[in-house]
C-alpha cells in the first residue's frame, strides 16, 4: 500500500483486521449469516484455513386454517356437499445468504477505495454478503364450494360443483449486496449515513428501505363429471374441469437485473376420459385414461441474482395413461403400468437463455460483468460481426485507459480498481454451441458507450443487460419426462396359524425429460430406471407385520432434476440424483 500512499493503510487496515486478524499466515475469515448487515467488519465472522463459501436460508412462519364440511346422504337420486375454507398465514422472517470469503474481500477492499476517493472515513460496502430478505409476508385466503350428485337413471350420473377463491397477499422485502458504504465501528448496516444511497424499491419515488407490494386475487372455478356404468364391472366416464393457482409477488432483486414485480394467476382447463373395468372374473383390473390440458399462465421459476423468480406462459398437455392388476392364482399379483405425455409451450414467451445470453446470434458479444459478475450481451444493430467485436475492444482499451491513469470515475464510481487488464474478445471453445465471442468488460459503460458516437461509428449497437430474449415457443415443459412404466410381482405363501410371508420385487422406468424451459442438449435429463424389493411378514388378520426392504438395488445414481443458478453465481447447475441403495426393516401394528 506504500506506493499508493501511506493514507491508504488507515482504510485498509480495518479490511485486514476483519479478515486475516492475526497477518498474512492466519487463518481467512467469513461472514456469517446475520441480520445486522455488518458481517465480518462487524465481528460476525468464522474463520478457517482456506477461503470459504456457503449459502443458507432461514424461515420463520406461523398458519393456521379452518374447515367446515356439510354433505348429505340421501336415498334418493339427488345429494350434495357444501363447504367453507380460511387460511391464514404469516412469515416473519425468510432470508436466502450467499457468503464467502471473496464477497467480503470484495466488500472491504472496494469499500475503502470508494471512502478513499470520496474523502470520506474508512468504510466497507453492505452488506457484505448477499441477503434476499422476506420481512412480512402475510396471505389470507378463503374459498367457499360446493358439489351436487344426481343419479339420472341407474347407469347415468352427473356431478357438477363450483368453488370461489379469494386471495390476498402483502410481501416486504429486500436484497442487498454491496449496496452502500457503511463506516467501519457499525452496529447496524442500515443505520449507516450512506443508506439513503441504497433503494429497495427502483420502481417507486425516492429511496426505500423495503419494497412493498401487494396483490389480491378472485376468482370462480368448478368442474362437471358424466360417469356411464355400462355393467357392474366396466364404467366410462369422462370430466371437464377448470383449476386456479393464485399469483403473486416476485422478490426484489439488485436494479440491474429486471424482472415483473408480480406474477400472473395460473388457470387449467383440463378434460378427460376414461375408463375402469374389471374383467376376466375378477382376475384382470384394467383402467385406461386420456387427457388433455390447457393452461393459461403456468408459474415457472428461475433464478436470477442468485433469487427463485417467477415468470408465466401457456401451455399444452396431452397423454395417456395405463394400469392394471392381474391375479392369475390368489396367491400371485402382477401390477403393470405405463403413460405417455406430450407437452408444449403454446404462445410466444421470451426470455433470455442464462446459458446463452447472445441468443444464438454470432453479432454479439457476451460480457462478463466485473463489477457484479452478472452477464449482459452486446449486440450489433446492423449485423456487423466485426463491428460489435470492434466496439467491445475499444471500450476495453478505454477502460484499461482510465484505470491506469486512476480516474475517479471508475475506481469511486463503479468500483474498478487501477489497471483493470481488460483482454479483446475471445472465441468460446470448439462445441461450446456458442457462435458469439465473450469478454469481461463493464455492461453499464458499454451501455453508455453504445449510444454514443462511438457506437455508432461501428454500424450501431446495443446492449442487453439481462441477455438476448428467445422465443420459447413450442418448447417442452421442464420435469416432465415423455414416459413411465413400471411392473411389479408378489406372491403370498401361507403359513400355519394365518400368517404369510409376502416377497414382492418392482421396477420402474422414467423416460427422458428436459431441466428447465430453454431445453437444449445441455439441459436434458436422460431417462432412468429403478429397481426395489421387499418381503413382508404379516400376523394372523394382518394385525401386525415386520418388513426388509431395498431400494435402488443396482445402487444408481442418474440425474432425476436440475436448476442452473445465474451467470453472477458462476451459471452452476444444482443436479438431484436418484437416492443411493438404501435397505432397512420396518414393524407395525394395528390396534
Amino acid at each position: 500500500a506504500g506506493s499508493l500512499g501511506a493514507g491508504l493503510q488507515t482504510y485498509l487496515r480495518p479490511v485486514a483486521n476483519a479478515l486475516i486478524p492475526n497477518g498474512a499466515s492466519a487463518q481467512l475469515c467469513t461472514s456469517e449469516t446475520e441480520e445486522t448487515g455488518t458481517g465480518s467488519f462487524g465481528g460476525h465472522r468464522f474463520c478457517a484455513n482456506t477461503p470459504q463459501d456457503y449459502d443458507r436460508s432461514n424461515q420463520k412462519s406461523k398458519d393456521w386454517s379452518v374447515e367446515a364440511i356439510l354433505s348429505s346422504d340421501n336415498d334418493g337420486p339427488f345429494n350434495y356437499l357444501l363447504g367453507g375454507i380460511y387460511v391464514d398465514s404469516k412469515l416473519s422472517e425468510n432470508s436466502y445468504y450467499v457468503n464467502g470469503f471473496g464477497i467480503d474481500y470484495f466488500t472491504g477492499v472496494v469499500g475503502a477505495f470508494t471512502a478513499l476517493g470520496g474523502g470520506l472515513a474508512p468504510a466497507y460496502l453492505g452488506t457484505p454478503f448477499f441477503r434476499n430478505n422476506t420481512d412480512e409476508l402475510t396471505v389470507t385466503s378463503y374459498g367457499l364450494f360446493g358439489e351436487a350428485y344426481y343419479d339420472i337413471n341407474d347407469k347415468l350420473k352427473i356431478t357438477a360443483g363450483l368453488r370461489y377463491n379469494n386471495d390476498k397477499k402483502f410481501v416486504r422485502a429486500r436484497s442487498t449486496l454491496a449496496s452502500f458504504l457503511v463506516p467501519h465501528g457499525s452496529t447496524d448496516a442500515f443505520s449507516s449515513p450512506f443508506v439513503a444511497g441504497f433503494d429497495a424499491d427502483p420502481g417507486t419515488a425516492g429511496n426505500q428501505l423495503f419494497q412493498e407490494r401487494s396483490v389480491k386475487f378472485n376468482e370462480i372455478t368448478g368442474r362437471v363429471v358424466l360417469d356411464y356404468q355400462i355393467s357392474s364391472d366396466n364404467l366410462l366416464y369422462a370430466s371437464y374441469s377448470r383449476g386456479y393457482k393464485s399469483g403473486g409477488i416476485n422478490p426484489p432483486l439488485q436494479p440491474i437485473f429486471a424482472v415483473p414485480d408480480s406474477f400472473t394467476p395460473e388457470f387449467i382447463d383440463a378434460f378427460e376420459i376414461g375408463s375402469k373395468n374389471t374383467l376376466a372374473d375378477g382376475k384382470l383390473t384394467l383402467n385406461a385414461t386420456a387427457f388433455y390440458y390447457k393452461y393459461k399462465g403456468l408459474q415457472l421459476s428461475r433464478i436470477v441474482a442468485r433469487t427463485s423468480v417467477n415468470d408465466n406462459v401457456d401451455a399444452n398437455i396431452y397423454g395417456l395413461e395405463l394400469e392394471s392388476i392381474f391375479r392369475p392364482t390368489p396367491q400371485l399379483a402382477i401390477n403393470m403400468g405405463a403413460s405417455y405425455l406430450h407437452t408444449k409451450v403454446a404462445s410466444d414467451k421470451f426470455l433470455s437463455n442464462p446459458r446463452d445470453p447472445s441468443g444464438g446470434r454470432a453479432d454479439a458479444v457476451i460480457i462478463k460483468d466485473i463489477t457484479n459478475g452478472a452477464n449482459c450481451a452486446v449486440v450489433s444493430t446492423s449485423g456487423s460481426v466485426a463491428g460489435v467485436n470492434g466496439f467491445v475492444n475499444q471500450v476495453n482499451t478505454f477502460i484499461n485507459t482510465i484505470n491506469a491513469a486512476g480516474n475517479p470515475l471508475t475506481t469511486a464510481g463503479t468500483g474498478l480498481q487501477p489497471g483493470a487488464g481488460l483482454q479483446p474478445t475471445t472465441a468460446f471453445p470448439t462445441g461450446s454451441g456458442l457462435g458469439a465471442r465473450g469478454a469481461f468488460s463493464v455492461c453499464g459503460i458499454l451501455q453508455s458507450l453504445a449510444a454514443s458516437p462511438v457506437g455508432t461509428a461501428f454500424g450501431g449497437i446495443g446492449v442487453e443487460l439481462s441477455g438476448v430474449a428467445v422465443n420459447l415457443k413450442g418448447n417442452k415443459l421442464p420435469q416432465a419426462p415423455n414416459m413411465k412404466a413400471n411392473i411389479g410381482l408378489q406372491y403370498t405363501f401361507d403359513l400355519p396359524n394365518n400368517w404369510n410371508i409376502v416377497p414382492r420385487f418392482d421396477y420402474v422406468y422414467t423416460g427422458k425429460s428436459y431441466g428447465n424451459i430453454f431445453n437444449g442438449a445441455i439441459n436434458k435429463i436422460p431417462g432412468y430406471s429403478q429397481m426395489n424389493a421387499q418381503i413382508q411378514m404379516n400376523g394372523p388378520d394382518d394385525r401386525w407385520f415386520m418388513r426388509a426392504f431395498i431400494q435402488n438395488i443396482a445402487d444408481k445414481s442418474p440425474v432425476t432434476g436440475l436448476y442452473v443458478t445465474d451467470q453472477s453465481s458462476g451459471l452452476f447447475t444444482n443436479v438431484f440424483t436418484l437416492e443411493p441403495r438404501r435397505f432397512g426393516v420396518a414393524a407395525g401394528v394395528k390396534f
